[in-house]
């Protein structure tokens, strides 16, 4: 008999161990998604030249637009949101992302550039730039990280 009560006590605790699970679970879900992800649109400017358009609407970033000078792209336009692993991009390739608590941040090289799209600021090849909706940044490529990187690189002497 006192097996029953045992087994009693075993599923009720289950039970309870299920849906606290459950709701810990749908609080942790809600929590890392609430935010919404990062939107960039991969295009061509008029010239042909790589645009890259950030948006978030959560934190009110919209229209942030950066064109890479003296590069051309000529597929199609692109949206991506930043919402999962594994994304491809269009053009460039993604050193890092972390979309685990949305927006996250992402950190790509795109033609040599670092961009860094975080909540609190966008970082371009290492400099801080403060968020402003509808701004049109423009990257040459004398300021490209790994430009800077070569020339900084110390010469072979030769022996």
């Amino acid at each position: 008999m006192q097996s029953d009560g045992f087994l009693k006590h075993l599923v009720i605790a289950f039970g309870l161990a299920l849906v606290g699970y459950g709701l810990l679970y749908g609080c942790d879900r809600h929590l890392r998604m609430r935010r919404g992800a990062w939107e960039f649109t991969f295009a061509a400017s008029a010239q042909g030249e790589p645009t890259l358009t950030i948006d978030q609407p959560f934190l009110g970033i919209s229209k942030v637009r950066i064109v890479i000078k003296e590069e051309t792209y000529e597929g199609a336009t692109q949206r991506i949101r930043f919402d999962k692993p594994g994304i491809e991009l269009p053009f460039g390739k993604p050193m890092f992302y972390d979309t685990t608590y949305l927006p996250g941040s992402i950190t790509m090289d795109l033609f040599g550039h670092e961009v860094e799209v975080l909540p609190r600021t966008l970082i371009l090849n290492f400099k801080e730039k403060p968020w402003k909706s509808g701004e049109v940044i423009s990257l040459t490529p004398e300021e490209a990280w790994s430009n800077k990187i070569e020339s900084e690189s110390p010469t072979p002497q030769p022996q």
